[in-house]
């Protein structure tokens, strides 16, 4: 598998271009979570159905990230990111169709097929355009940029539904929106100019680097207990600023998921010129405080101290989510990208499924503030393990590998043609370094 070079024009285009469509992906997948409530009162949705749709959809993505997630190295990035925004699609048009739970857990089961796809496929797109020199913005959309496009969906949806209580009207603009995402994303430039063969990328596997396993492991605890909490979120916004606040407009559960997923995107940039162990091991502290406040908030049912809680943990977690994988990133081959990003979000997301199974059946036995203090519990025990892990690291040291400008430099010369050159296929062929 060879990366072209793109001139700055053609990374600039492909990298805005791509953030859009990877931020319209996850858009839809938000689009119905506000309209839970409205699901249960129309077609009898159950508060175990809303449980389940979050392990349906976790069920999709795990799947595709196991069985597909470098699929892409054979078929092309852009290729493969418009086969994402079509399976958006299509969940959006049965969530339009939906007439019983089943048929809101088969649609979001597609949108987590689509999910999927967007964390492995678009979100190497969006890191392959932007390049080395703007590792942090790239890092910073692949690890952030799907809980501010869920944001976008959830605070999109509150406000036309509020304005045109309409379920065409509210899938039908979201469906618009993707159809012109599909469209757009016709220019921009594939980064591969030479792909891998397809029995190389469809080996379900998840790839560890050999060097840097303690950090892998790291960057998959902090995805993992961060996503805990924002997927409890994803399920029971709703239903927390209706139960817990007495709202009942589509709106409030909407702003509260906005809160927890928007300020997110500013983390990543405002750590960036700072010690990334240091950052890291901050980010994870305010996470693991904020996480403990939560549960005092609602037991308190204070509304605007919990809605503050809420921003606040976002710009934490995602600090530690965009410092947490640009630290791996810094470690691995360019070309063993999408294997990476595959592998640490197939960690987190099936740790997710597991842990919002457990938390969806512990609120049935007790309280949402019960359920926010075995959260912080989880993100303690985090905390230690990312802060032994992150410092018993080794320390990066210059690769002698080539960087990916030498590599373009030596090209005629560096990388003989071998099907079987595909993310961490090969660690014998001189392969250039992320620096």
């Amino acid at each position: 598998m060879h990366k072209a070079q793109l001139t700055n024009a053609q990374s600039l285009r492909g990298f805005l271009l791509a953030t859009f469509a990877f931020l319209a992906i996850f858009a839809s997948t938000a689009v119905p979570i506000p309209l839970y409530a409205d699901y249960q009162a129309t077609i009898g949705l159950t508060t175990a159905d809303i449980s389940n749709t979050m392990f349906t959809y976790l069920t999709g993505v795990t799947l595709t990230l196991l069985l597909a997630g470098r699929i892409s190295d054979s078929f092309g990035r852009v290729p493969v990111t418009s086969l994402t925004i079509m399976l958006a699609i299509f969940g959006c048009i049965l969530f339009l169709r939906a007439e019983s739970g089943v048929d809101v857990l088969a649609a979001r089961f597609v949108q987590g097929l689509a999910a999927g796809f967007g964390m492995s496929a678009v979100s190497s797109l969006v890191i392959d355009c932007v390049g080395e020199r703007h590792l942090s913005w790239g890092s910073t959309v692949a690890s952030c940029g799907a809980m501010f496009g869920i944001m976008i969906g959830s605070v999109g949806v509150g406000v036309l539904y509020g304005m045109v209580p309409d379920l065409t009207v509210v899938y039908g603009t979201m469906i618009l929106v993707l159809a012109v995402c599909l469209f757009l994303v016709n220019f921009v430039h594939e980064p591969l100019d030479r792909t891998a063969s397809l029995r190389a990328t469809i080996r379900p596997r998840v790839f560890v680097p050999r060097d840097c396993r303690r950090l892998f492991a790291a960057v998959a605890v902090v995805y993992l207990s961060t996503w805990m909490v924002s997927c409890f979120f994803q399920s029971f916004a709703s239903p927390i600023a209706y139960t817990c606040f007495g709202e009942t407009s589509p709106l409030a559960g909407s702003v509260i998921l906005a809160l927890v997923m928007a300020p997110s995107v500013l983390g990543g940039p405002l750590v960036q010129r700072l010690d990334p162990r240091r950052a890291l091991a901050a980010a994870m502290v305010i996470s693991l405080g904020c996480t403990a406040a939560l549960a005092l908030a609602v037991g308190a049912r204070a509304e605007l101290a919990f809605m503050g809680v809420c921003a606040v943990f976002s710009v934490a977690s995602g600090a530690a989510l965009a410092t947490a994988l640009r630290m791996l990133l810094l470690e691995v081959n360019v070309l063993q990208l999408s294997a990476i990003l595959s592998s640490v979000n197939l960690v987190a997301y099936a740790g997710s499924a597991v842990t919002g199974l457990v938390c969806g059946a512990l609120l049935g036995a007790t309280s949402y503030a019960a359920v926010f203090a075995v959260m912080a519990f989880v993100l303690a025990a985090a905390c230690v393990f990312v802060f032994s892990a992150a410092h018993t690291a080794p320390a990066r040291r210059k690769s002698k590998r080539l960087t990916l400008a030498h590599f373009h430099r030596k090209r005629g010369t560096a990388m003989p043609a071998s099907e079987d050159t595909s993310a961490g296929a090969s660690e014998d062929l001189p392969v250039p370094m992320l620096s």
